[in-house]
């Protein structure tokens, strides 16, 4: 008997070994590759079907600060309790991001709330079910990180039909119940021993990003969709930039006047040449901020927010890795801070300028929350030097924070 165990034993460690390879494999798939493709699809919808994701306030804004805002912050942490060997964090973009665009589709789609909850409540249920908690911090395994997401395409089709809604509602209650259920849920667990993490932690492969995407697309692909042609997408956006330039130069009226008003032409002129844009941008471009005065603003704001910085480590003593994501962070959010409830910084409020939607109207709190966090990306860029060769070769003057977040920079009084 002992022989024959003997002969057994090296295939049977074969089959494990192979078995465990290949949970190796499936684990790698939808932990690195999964979210690529989610966000690559996410990506085409808006491309086929700008319409309909922009019914529910799915724009490029959102898209950038979705894809490109929490790619770029995925390594930073915001701190949120620290004491001894006791320490909790928000990851920018796996938690911050997501946590942001949740409650931003809650106030756009003012979602009933009896629903609202109701939903939020059996994915924070389901969440916490399928998590626990290890050395490593609150972890789950596949398949069961996929349930969270599929309740909650399931709640929100019953709730919602075939309407885009369903999207935003997945996608909200999926986000936050994975934070409520899988996270603050098990930090009672987490604090009976010293801890040092982040929720979110693992950038854009963690489970509370990882379920946004999965119940977003998911949801996306059994609504009810509209797709416009090139030709009127091509219309609708130059409207836009005819009313936005009217706006901006204080023109009132039609499309036709405003045009004329601005450019000296009819809009018939410019069907051939297509060149009405870049009139419309020569024509205000005296309104935008000067490249030195946003530069003379920038050096305001950096002179108030180092000595800051400055003081607070030589009290906490912090590394030169923690003194840049903690002057980062600081960075982001005084700019953010400012620019939504003032318009402007110090810095540009010494420089008379300010910061305002691409309509001239002032600017939303996602608006200067997108070209802020953009901020992060632009700074690895050669210390912002992309920026400033983006602000003096653009038409609007505008760095690839305010591109994606489209928002300006104007003169003010």
């Amino acid at each position: 008997m002992s022989s024959q165990e003997n002969l057994k034993t090296p295939h049977t460690n074969n089959y494990f070994n192979r078995v465990t390879i290949r949970i190796v494999l499936i684990e790698l798939i939808f932990s690195v590759l999964l979210p690529l493709i989610l966000l690559l699809a996410i990506f085409l919808f808006f491309i086929l079907y700008t319409e309909t994701l922009e019914k529910i306030g799915f724009g490029k804004r959102e898209v950038a600060l979705l894809i490109i805002g929490s790619a770029s912050t995925m390594f930073f942490d915001m701190p949120l309790f620290f004491y001894g060997n006791y320490f909790l964090a928000l990851n920018i973009g796996g938690a911050l991001i997501p946590i942001v665009l949740a409650f931003y589709f809650i106030r756009v789609c003012g979602f009933p709330f009896s629903r609202y909850i109701t939903g939020l409540a059996l994915v924070s249920i389901v969440s916490y079910m399928v998590t626990m908690v290890s050395e490593q911090g609150v972890i789950s395994y596949f398949p069961y990180y996929l349930f969270p997401s599929i309740i909650a395409v399931l709640l929100a089709f019953l709730f919602f039909a075939r309407s885009p809604k369903t999207c935003a509602f997945s996608y909200s209650i999926s986000t936050l119940g994975v934070i409520i259920g899988a996270d603050l849920a098990h930090l009672p667990s987490l604090f009976e021993q010293p801890f040092m993490g982040s929720m979110g932690g693992a950038g854009v492969y963690d489970m509370v990003f990882l379920a946004g995407l999965i119940s977003f697309t998911l949801s996306f692909l059994f609504v009810r969709k509209e797709r416009s042609s090139w030709k009127e997408i091509k219309r609708k956006r130059l409207e836009r930039e005819v009313y936005a330039a009217g706006n901006l130069a204080g023109v009132r009226g039609s499309y036709d006047h405003i045009v004329r008003t601005l450019t000296g032409k009819s809009p018939e002129e410019f069907e051939k040449t297509g060149m009405l844009a870049r009139e419309l941008c020569r024509a205000v471009a005296d309104h935008y901020a000067l490249p030195r005065k946003r530069v003379a603003a920038f050096l305001v704001d950096f002179a108030i927010i180092f000595p800051v910085l400055l003081a607070l480590h030589m009290v906490f003593g912090f590394r030169i890795r923690e003194f840049i994501s903690i002057f980062l962070l600081v960075h982001v959010a005084y700019f953010t801070l400012l620019e939504f409830y003032f318009g402007s910084t110090v810095g540009k409020a010494v420089c008379d300028i300010e910061v305002r939607h691409m309509d001239n109207e002032p600017a939303d709190f996602m608006t200067v929350f997108t070209r802020n966090i953009i901020r992060l990306l632009e700074f690895f860029a050669l210390c912002y030097t992309v920026s400033i060769i983006l602000i003096l070769v653009k038409p609007k003057r505008q760095r690839l924070g305010d591109m994606l977040a489209d928002s300006i920079v104007v003169e003010v009084k």
